[in-house]
């Protein structure tokens, strides 16, 4: 939305209605017949006042007494419910109660924009106090929704509207896939309301208890406890309520469940956030601390069995390439005792002659190759192996007949699994002549392999926002820097402004999230060829590549930073708005510098843009120190 849409009222989004059109005033009658009440309005926003533009049962002008209402429904993210205005000392003084119509009952919904700002409300009314069930605010709920849709279609051409139609479409894919998920997940969660009665439950804590779901959310939690822990529930979620920096607490209980069996317990709450009394209380994560047990006991053995087979094929291993040292110089009289030894194992050995025909192989050709040995015998090694195999060890297959031992890694496919092999090629010489071919010794590593690689990621990304981090910074920055002209383009060392206030306010969690969400944001803001790093803490460096760029198209990126880090970022109900500090170091301003002096700079520069107000942009200039002031 533009900055002139934003400024005009929410009512001036609507073309004026014709005779025809009269959907909103079927909205209110559908409403009012669906929740049972006589009395049902529909009202937009127009220069911070209700303007009705459709209601059911009541004249329109039954908006002047309902401002506080309207207010009100306007600030709750769920529906606003008065069952008895009389009730409530406050609201029984309102207009609403005391006028001739006399309205008691209340409940409305706030009408948003996509971007979550209010724009009008519907609610519906009736002179008596009533109950209004969960049923009933998802009803009123889904007609707000069908009525926030009308109004930005209406405001929409065709292909705008289709557009958004298709974004309905996956937006609501994606909440059947939270839906799917929060009740399919193995895990019991379940949100218990203020008056501990169930609110929702997972099909997971349904079998914890050992219930059918109906039998069960007509109990309430503390039903299920002694009275030691049911005290020892209600402190933790007191304390909760108290707030003090407590997000999460942690209790062991047991369960009393219908069979009459107790159960062990580890509960975690949380305190659940919402717009509405009836729908905020806690959040439960059930874990079954017997099964947990179970499972480590299960756990711990396999490990160990893994770690007995892992030192066990050590041994073997260790073994075996004593053993074949040892073959080698006894192969031509020894044929049998290799084959027994060669046939037990855990990796392929196999001769090749100089043409390249094997003329041994042991069993394991069998697991890895499909054929048994007798059949690869006799046979040329592009017969055997596949086609991109057999062309990645072409290289080292010349190198071993040229009489050199060889080594090697490659990647093949086997039995359809993709696996990484690593072989040693020792030449075959008898009586110090010419290798005549060679003997091929192959490893599975696949998983050493995969080990490796993750370890290798972790020792040079940040774990939290899965960018590089300051040593692999660092490493890039050099290479950058032996390229010469054509590497380092400039250098941008940002510090994200206030976020100390985030951790304080907010918790640790929060920050994370904070700074996951500025990671991916700085990230959208350089090409594809550039480099975004968390150096450390709330610290982000960013390397631009290639040949200088000019200074202008340089501080368009720049910009580009702190405008993409300045929108809101919302976390549940948490919302925190964020600037940074840059300091933006051009090669050309220190051509000969190392890469920690580069940084140095960057840094320093970034630290004079914090003195002189924070979010700001400062280019380092040849007479600024590298070195960062103190304090």
């Amino acid at each position: 939305m533009d900055a002139q849409q934003q400024r005009q009222p929410a009512s001036a989004l609507l073309p004026p209605e014709s005779d025809d059109d009269q959907y909103f005033e079927r909205v209110t009658r559908i409403a009012a017949r669906a929740l049972n009440v006589p009395m049902s309005v529909v009202c937009l926003d127009r220069l911070g006042q209700p303007e009705v533009i459709g209601a059911s049962g009541c004249e329109r002008d039954v908006v002047l007494h309902m401002e506080t209402y309207y207010c009100r429904t306007l600030q709750c993210e769920e529906p606003f419910v008065v069952r008895d205005a009389f009730s409530d000392a406050k609201l029984a003084q309102e207009p609403l109660p005391t006028s001739e119509l006399g309205i008691r009952f209340f409940a409305g919904i706030a009408l948003r924009l996509p971007c979550g700002k209010p724009i009008g409300m519907l609610c519906v009314m009736h002179s008596m106090p009533r109950r209004f069930t969960r049923q009933h605010r998802q009803m009123l709920v889904d007609l707000g929704q069908m009525i926030e849709r009308e109004v930005g279609l209406r405001k929409l051409d065709s292909f705008d509207r289709l557009q958004v139609l298709q974004a309905i479409d996956r937006l609501q894919a994606q909440h059947a896939l939270y839906v799917e998920t929060f009740y399919r997940t193995p895990v019991a969660i379940a949100h218990i309301g203020r008056d501990w009665e169930w609110r929702h439950v997972n099909d997971a804590c349904v079998k914890f208890f050992a219930h059918s779901r109906a039998p069960l959310t007509k109990t309430k939690i503390l039903d299920l406890l002694d009275a030691i822990d049911r005290t020892n529930l209600e402190q933790a979620a007191q304390a909760l309520n108290r707030g003090r920096g407590v997000e999460v607490l942690t209790l062991d209980v047991t369960f009393r469940l219908r069979n009459k069996q107790s159960r062990p317990a580890r509960v975690q709450v949380a305190l659940k956030q919402a717009g509405s009394i009836r729908d905020d209380g806690w959040l439960f994560v059930i874990h079954d601390t017997q099964a947990e047990q179970r499972e480590k006991t299960a756990r711990d053995a396999r490990e160990a069995a893994l770690q007995r087979g892992a030192h066990e094929a050590s041994e073997v291993l260790r073994r075996a390439h004593e053993q074949l040292t040892t073959a080698e110089r006894r192969l031509g009289a020894t044929r049998v005792d290799l084959r027994a030894i060669a046939d037990n194992l855990p990796v392929l050995v196999a001769y090749v002659d100089g043409e390249q025909r094997y003329r041994f192989a042991n069993s394991t050709c069998r697991e890895w190759l499909g054929l048994d040995p007798e059949e690869i015998v006799g046979r040329l090694a592009h017969e055997v192996l596949d086609a991109d195999l057999f062309a990645a060890i072409q290289p080292y297959v010349q190198r071993v007949l040229n009489g050199k031992r060889v080594e090697y890694e490659v990647g093949a496919t086997l039995n359809g699994s993709q696996r990484v092999l690593r072989g040693v090629l020792v030449p075959r010489r008898v009586h110090d002549q010419a290798a005549d071919g060679y003997y091929l010794l192959v490893q599975d590593v696949t998983e050493r392999t995969a080990l490796l690689d993750r370890l290798r990621h972790q020792a040079f990304h940040d774990a939290l926002t899965g960018l590089p981090n300051r040593r692999s910074f660092l490493e890039r920055l050099d290479e950058a820097c032996g390229a010469g002209g054509d590497g380092v383009a400039a250098i941008m060392f940002i510090d994200l402004d206030g976020f100390k206030a985030v951790n304080d306010t907010y918790g640790h969690q929060c920050g994370d999230e904070v700074l996951v969400e500025a990671a991916r944001r700085i990230s959208r803001c350089v090409r594809g060829e550039d480099l975004v790093a968390r150096h450390a803490g709330d610290e982000f460096t960013v390397l631009l590549t290639g040949p200088a760029i000019h200074r202008a198209a340089l501080e368009k990126i720049a910009r580009a930073i702190p405008l993409t880090l300045s929108p809101p970022m919302t976390f549940g109900a948490k919302v925190v708005q964020l600037s940074a500090s840059i300091g933006m170091l051009p090669r050309d301003q220190a051509a000969s510098m190392s890469s920690e002096a580069l940084v140095r700079a960057a840094d320093a520069a970034m630290y004079r843009a914090k003195v002189a107000g924070k979010a700001r942009i400062v280019v380092h200039a040849l007479r600024d120190s590298p070195a960062r002031m103190p304090g």
